[in-house]
């Protein structure tokens, strides 16, 4: 069980404030995380209302008047939804200029050790919504088991992640819920705007020709874009094993040759 550290200030054990640590007290080599340090920052001070900016949150969360350089931490914020903070962003209010936050509600105290339960998405649930999507990341595109364009080698594989991410998975409905490759995961693609509504994409819709509504309609009736025997074939060859592979290339050539 992780240490629970009773103290309601803003200092960790050591004197350090609890944004200043860069490892975790106790130890001499496990990193204090980002979320932790946004957190106890945002807590300790910010006011439920305030706007701030990444700028601002790098220069608080750094030392010596040298702002924090850590990576994606508009993704730590995000990380921090399913224990009940609420952040927004010009993205979800567009009344707020670009690259603000506004804080709205404090959630647990995460650098205390303090996490909302995670509860894992059913292997059902999972096989519903992988089959549903066609069994190919919604990203991208990409299906399970084919390599990724200009990755030789690299071989997708599916897994499922929440529509917007850093959202809570556990309990959700299959409609919250989405086919992702492990390059696009929600926790890979939190650094990209969330989905877009209804409202932002009737426009784009309305622009299509008649022809391309018809198709838009059928693949959004099938649950996915069709896909030709072509396609479908190509599908089900990439799922064998290597030998047959071989052995399927080699009954192509058979077959091209007779032609």
């Amino acid at each position: 069980m992780k240490q629970q550290y009773k103290t309601d200030g803003p200092e960790s054990p050591d004197g350090t404030l609890w944004w200043h640590l860069k490892l975790t007290p106790g130890t001499k080599w496990q990193p204090y995380g980002g979320e932790k340090r946004l957190a106890a920052y945002l807590y300790f001070e910010a006011e439920v209302g305030d706007r701030f900016t990444m700028r601002e949150l790098r220069e608080g969360l750094g030392t010596d008047g040298v702002a924090d350089d850590a990576e994606q931490l508009n993704r730590r914020l995000r990380a921090l939804r399913p224990d009940d903070w609420i952040i927004r962003s010009y993205k979800d209010d567009h009344s707020l200029p670009p690259n603000t936050y506004r804080l709205e509600a404090v959630g647990t105290r995460v650098w205390l050790g303090e996490r909302n339960p995670r509860d894992k998405v059913s292997k059902l649930t999972e096989k519903v919504v992988i089959e549903r999507d066609g069994r190919r990341c919604v990203v991208c595109g990409v299906g399970a088991g084919e390599e990724y364009p200009g990755e030789p080698g690299s071989f997708a594989r599916m897994t499922i992640g929440h529509r917007v991410p850093g959202a809570r998975r556990g309990g959700a409905s299959p409609d919250d819920l989405q086919t992702e490759c492990a390059h696009h995961n929600e926790a890979a693609r939190d650094v990209l705007p969330d989905p877009e509504d209804f409202d932002e994409v009737l426009p784009a819709v309305r622009a299509l020709k008649r022809a391309e509504l018809r198709d838009v309609r059928n693949w959004m009736a099938a649950g996915r874009r069709s896909r030709s025997k072509l396609d479908l074939a190509y599908d089900r060859v990439l799922k064998l094993r290597p030998s047959e592979k071989e052995r399927m290339l080699e009954a192509i050539d058979d077959i091209i040759g007779d032609e």
